[in-house]
């Protein structure tokens, strides 16, 4: 299986047969926007620096935009996927993107070294997923000890066929 739409349409299916609530796709506008806006010049390094990283992100692996386009990130036995624009009470998720990587990048307990250049998608409880820019793939990365790469998949679909097995 290599489609993304197609294992999202798997993933849906598996959640709405579970009754896990299913996001909504993200809307074509917002789309167009995250790739033709640049972050606000007002916003601090670390804040701009993210938001370019989610750009680069959907503006270069059409792979992960088609995620998107089927819904904005997903929660599924332990696993998530990180949303780009879903809001609970008015306030961005928990599992927002750019709110993950801030955390991750701008912490004043703690900044992780192996993920500072890395682009957070997701987790589940024993590994954190990210697409590194430098490889140019995306990883799943052991979370206690976020060093160690799991493993590595060149495209998108690659690493949400490896996801779907381990939440079968």
């Amino acid at each position: 299986m290599n489609n993304t739409i197609q294992i999202m349409g798997i993933f849906k299916n598996l959640m709405i047969s579970d009754s896990y609530p299913i996001a909504s796709p993200i809307a074509p506008d917002v789309i167009t926007d995250l790739k033709r806006n640049p972050a606000p010049m007002e916003w601090d390094e670390t804040k701009r620096s993210v938001y370019s990283d989610i750009q680069k992100l959907v503006m270069n692996r059409q792979d992960y935009a088609d995620m998107l386009e089927v819904m904005d990130g997903l929660e599924y036995n332990g696993l998530t996927l990180y949303s780009l624009t879903q809001a609970e009470n008015g306030e961005l998720a928990w599992s927002n993107i750019y709110i993950r990587n801030i955390d991750t990048r701008d912490n004043d307990v703690y900044v992780d070294p192996n993920l500072t250049d890395k682009l957070l998608i997701g987790e589940d409880g024993m590994s954190v997923f990210v697409y590194s820019f430098k490889e140019k793939c995306f990883q799943i990365r052991d979370k206690a000890s976020t060093d160690y790469v799991i493993e590595e998949y060149e495209t998108f679909s690659d690493l949400l066929s490896a996801l779907i097995d381990i939440v079968k």
